[in-house]
This record gives structure tokens, C-alpha cells and sequence, in this order.
């Protein structure tokens, strides 16, 4: 029914395209669960997208199939495809190891998911019913009298105000005084989907790098747009900017002498992004994972370690597929060539074990590398607002200067709610502190390693298996995940939450994960029943009570709220009569 319901749409689309945005406005109005104001911007926005989008896809077969699974959940079930063997250009060294330590030691920035709110507007409403908050929104205001002032630092349920930005960066160089180079895993921009343009994320892009730049110094962090605005910054030369340009899949770039980095646009698998819909009878219609198995091969020929970073870790929210292949690629090449792989986009401080997906059973001889999920600075947690992610968080690595193993991960937060409001009150600037170091908080005391000793694949395996039988180390681990969040979902001992983080911890593949899901659920004996529809009154009117009108809505911006709100100089939005 769902694919069918596609077709017709596909058919719609492709006759009368000019059409698709005023329905798709008007499907919100109908069915929303979300604001109006929210899904109709956000629908006028993939109107264009979603046209083009369907006039390419084979909705009869594997394409509508994989977009009624992700856009309709429980209409069809996920379709777990096992990728074809990959040919790698030669197979793996039989003595493949991990290079001996050198004893030397540098010290390398990791943070992420920085989502600057230039619309920020410290005691606006920072309990709303939007998706964010801590703006405002003007006509489209909750109303009342506000609940919660927003504080000039921050807030759980809102992006980070450039008070509190600014805060983070200059409290980077404190902590990690003499970090060789950093690593910035992504997302930029508000989450305001609803009301971005082009424009708008461009503005973001300049304004964020120029201020890391000015703060970080001559710290190095490694399209179009970007690509100029690293090479003003003298990150990348004039040849690799062009390459930048033209290659958005895939960049690499060699920080220091035996270091190869590799960012890989991990767009091009996220489920949310809808042009993964195309062509998903092919393994890898980008040719992504090709050029990452020859630059892997590359520097296994020359003895070289490489990093690997993306904004997302293909392991949840990724086609099947390709998660599969990626886990393949790195089993192939680690751990003598890849020496660690870095992501964020959750907002959460984590980390995964990668096995080999040809061992029999999960060991620790299976154990072939660990994806380092960055925390986030912003205190927004999309996954679940009614329990922020308080606490703003940046973390660093010591290095071994030759092999680029990990040898230790440091976190440093700031305690956002709990501290926002004394800190503004007394006109201070917010405390950020080191919370934990994981060679302190997950090595094993029967079995130490040596101070020069990286934190390897193994040593995570166990820390995983001792939190199985220790709950305190479990329950530390909960408690970092969520930057000490004193919100932190309760996972009971025994309970599906337990046993499904503890298997997800050495989870590298969404089929992996899943599966975590389902034992979880089968061990504790819990029934799931499919998710009933939205049964919410249609959105007539806003969740504030105010009615619809067409002066309120402007394509650049979503909705009109204010000319004292948004500088028309930076923003300049279109202006073009829109009709319903």
C-alpha cells in the first residue's frame, strides 16, 4: 500500500510539480503532529527535492521499498542486504599488527556538533513548543507569560548561543595547550530544518570558521563553500581546494608526516538524507567505499596509519549495506593501517568496538578497531527533549606521535542547566571541567596496561565485558554517554536498556544493532506491539492558537518573525506571494 501510495505521488509529481509544495502544505495541516508552521516550511524546502527525487526512483522495486521502511515505520520492515564480497586489490598481511609504541606523545582536539544559533535571544521562551527554543518567534510565540527565561549561556532544549560558543573556544587552548591539530566532525547550522536556506547555512559556514580560526589559532582542522573557506584560512592550498570542490564524497589530507586523514561524506549513506532512496539496488552508486579501499591499499603500501572521520558513524540511522561494507573495509585494513576512526552527530559520548564480521564468535581476538563518537557542544538532544543533554563537551586524545594510536580520551564539560543561572547572575563565565579520562575510568586493575600501550580494540572489548558483571562501571559509562546529565534515562539492572547498551557497545553494523534490539527484547520476554497512528486533532491552528495566515509564511525563512529578529542584511530572504 505504501509503494503504491508512492506511484501515485510519483505520477502527481511529474505531471504538476509546481503543485507538490502547496500540497504538501496542506497534507501538514491535515495530518502533522508537528507545529504547522514547522512542517509546512520544511515541506515548501522538499518540495523541489522530493520531485526530482521520485521522477528518478523504481518505487516498484528496492527503492520504494528502503523509502517506505525509513519514511513510513511498520509499513515495511528494514531490508537487510548483504552486500556483494568485496575484491580488495590484495588481501591482508597474514602478520597484520599494531606498530610498537614509540613513547612519544602528542595531543590531538576532538569536538563536534557545534550548531550555532545566531537567532539566540537570551530570557525568550525556553520551554516552547518548538522544536527549539530560546528564540523568538514573534506571531508564533507559545502564549502566556514566559516559563522559563532563556539564560545567556544556554539551555537544555535550545542550540548554543555565541556567548556560550565563544565560551567553548576559548576554553579549548586551556585544556589542550599544545594539540598538534584538531578534528571537527561536523554540523554547523541550527536545527531550525524548518526555516534554513542556502543562504542561511552559508552565513553559518563563514561565521563559524572564521571563529574557530580566530580562537583556535594556528590550530589546523581538517563543496564548494567550505572549500574556499578553508583555503582563506590557509588550511588547504589552492589544488586541494579545487579537489574539495569536486570531490564531495571524500577528502584526505595528511596533518602531519605518517599520518594519512580520510573524511568521508557520510551523507551519502544517512537514512534521512532522501537521495539515498536512488539507485539502492547498487552497493555503492557514489564509488565512496572504491576510493576508501584505494587510499586504505595506498597506505598500506606505504607503511602508513590513516584516521578516519565522518560526521556520523555508519552504525545506526545507515543503510544496511553500506554499514556492512564499511565494517568489511575496516576489518580488512586494521588494525596495522587504520589507527582510529572519529564521528559525532549524536550528542553523545560514546564509543563502538568494530569485530570482524568473518569471526565465528565476538573476542577479543575479533576486536579490530573502536569508532570514538565525539560528544557535542550544543545541549540540545534531538533524540529526546524531555531529557537534554545539559552539559556542553569538548575532548582531546593523547597520541602516540609515530603509530597515531590512541593512547588515552579526555572529556571537559560545562554544566549548562544546572549552572546557567548562577553564573549569569553573578556575572560570571561558565566553569568548564575534565569529568573523566578513559584510561582512569575503564582499565582493567587485574589486567594493566602499560602507560605507553594505546588503548587498543581489545582493551575496549573487555572494559565492555567487565561492565556486564560491574554495574558501577556500567553505570559510570551511562552518566558520560549523556555528558553527566542528571536527566539520564534510568536503565535498570536486568532491564532490555541494560542488555541492549551493553551488546550495541560492540554493535558495528545496523544489522548488528537491530539485532541487540531484538535478544534484548526476546531475553526479558517484553511484548512490542506496532506503533499506533497519530491520533492528534489536524492542525487547524498553531499549538499556540493562532490561526494560519498567509502573510505569516516566507519561503526563505519558513515564518515571518520579525523584522527585529533576523538582520535582513545577513539573511536578504526572497520575497514571492506563496499560495496554499
Amino acid at each position: 500500500m505504501c509503494q503504491q501510495g508512492m506511484g501515485i505521488a510519483k505520477a502527481f509529481s511529474l505531471q504538476a510539480p509546481e503543485l507538490v509544495p502547496g500540497v504538501l502544505r496542506a497534507l501538514c495541516a491535515k495530518y502533522s503532529y508537528r507545529r504547522l508552521d514547522a512542517c509546512a516550511g520544511l515541506m515548501e524546502r522538499l518540495g523541489p527535492q522530493l520531485t526530482g527525487i521520485f521522477s528518478e526512483m523504481n518505487l516498484e522495486g528496492s527503492d520504494g521499498y528502503y523509502a517506505c521502511a525509513y519514511s513510513f515505520p511498520g509499513s515495511c520492515p528494514v531490508p537487510l542486504h548483504q552486500p556483494k564480497p568485496i575484491e580488495f586489490p590484495k588481501p591482508k598481511p597474514a602478520n597484520a599488527q599494531q606498530p610498537a609504541p614509540s613513547g612519544e606523545t602528542i595531543q590531538v582536539l576532538h569536538f563536534s556538533d557545534w550548531h550555532l544559533d545566531p537567532l539566540y535571544r537570551p530570557g525568550s521562551e525556553a520551554a516552547c513548543s518548538h522544536n527549539i527554543c530560546c528564540r523568538d518567534y514573534g506571531r508564533w510565540n507559545d502564549p502566556g507569560p514566559i516559563k522559563k527565561p532563556a539564560s545567556k549561556w544556554g539551555d537544555g532544549r535550545c542550540d548554543t548561543p555565541i556567548a556560550l560558543g565563544l565560551s567553548a573556544l576559548e576554553a579549548i587552548p586551556k585544556f589542550v595547550p599544545n594539540a598538534s591539530f584538531g578534528l571537527f566532525t561536523g554540523d554547523i547550522a541550527s536545527h531550525d530544518s524548518w526555516m534554513i536556506t542556502e543562504k542561511y547555512i552559508a552565513d553559518e559556514e563563514t561565521r563559524s570558521y572564521e571563529l574557530f580560526k580566530q580562537y583556535l589559532q594556528d590550530l589546523r582542522l581538517l563543496y564548494d563553500h567550505v572549500a574556499g573557506i578553508w583555503e582563506k584560512n590557509n588550511w588547504i592550498n589552492s589544488v586541494e581546494a579545487e579537489y574539495a570542490r569536486s570531490h564531495n564524497a571524500m577528502f584526505m589530507t595528511r596533518p602531519m608526516p605518517g599520518l594519512k586523514l580520510i573524511t568521508l561524506n557520510t551523507d551519502l549513506y544517512y537514512v534521512r538524507n532522501f537521495f539515498t532512496m536512488l539507485d539502492t539496488e547498487q552497493d555503492d552508486p557514489s564509488g565512496m567505499f572504491h576510493d576508501l579501499v584505494l587510499e586504505l591499499q595506498d597506505s598500506e603500501d606505504r607503511n602508513e596509519r590513516v584516521w578516519i572521520m565522518g560526521h556520523m558513524a555508519p552504525i545506526t540511522r545507515t543503510l544496511p549495506r553500506s554499514s556492512l561494507l564499511f565494517q568489511k573495509i575496516v576489518a580488512r585494513y586494521s588494525p596495522h593501517v587504520i589507527a582510529g576512526i572519529f564521528t559525532g552527530h549524536y550528542h553523545q559520548d560514546k564509543f563502538f568496538v568494530v569485530h570482524d564480521p568473518d569471526a565465528s564468535e565476538q573476542s577479543e581476538t575479533s576486536a579490530v578497531n573502536v569508532v570514538y563518537q565525539g560528544p557535542s557542544i550544543t545541549p540540545l538532544d534531538r533524540s529526546n527533549p524531555n531529557l537534554p543533554f545539559h552539559d556542553k563537551a569538548i575532548r582531546w586524545y593523547d597520541i602516540d606521535a609515530k603509530t597515531f594510536s590512541v593512547l588515552n580520551s579526555h572529556t571537559v564539560i560545562a554544566d549548562i542547566v544546572g549552572e546557567a543561572a548562577y553564573w549569569e547572575a553573578n556575572d560570571m563565565e561558565p566553569e568548564w571541567k575534565l569529568v573523566y579520562s578513559a584510561r582512569e575510568i575503564y582499565s582493567d586493575p587485574e589486567l594493566p596496561i602499560a602507560l605507553d600501550e594505546p588503548l587498543s580494540p581489545i582493551f575496549w572489548h573487555r572494559a565492555v565485558e567487565r561492565m556486564k558483571e560491574d554495574r558501577d562501571l556500567f553505570e559510570k559509562y551511562l552518566q558520560y554517554e549523556s555528558k553527566m546529565s542528571g536527566d539520564t534515562k534510568p536503565c535498570q539492572k536486568g532491564s532490555v536498556c541494560e542488555m541492549e547498551s551493553l551488546c550495541q557497545m560492540q554493535a558495528s553494523t545496523v544489522v548488528k544493532h537491530q539485532t541487540c534490539t531484538a535478544e534484548a527484547v526476546e531475553t526479558r520476554g517484553v511484548k512490542t506491539a506496532r506503533k499506533k497512528p497519530n491520533k492528534k486533532e489536524p492542525f487547524g491552528v498553531t499549538r499556540a492558537g493562532k490561526e494560519i495566515r498567509l502573510e505569516d509564511y516566507n519561503e526563505q525563512r519558513g515564518v515571518n518573525i520579525g523584522e527585529g529578529v533576523i538582520r535582513r542584511d545577513l539573511w536578504m530572504p526572497r520575497k514571492r506571494r506563496l499560495g496554499w
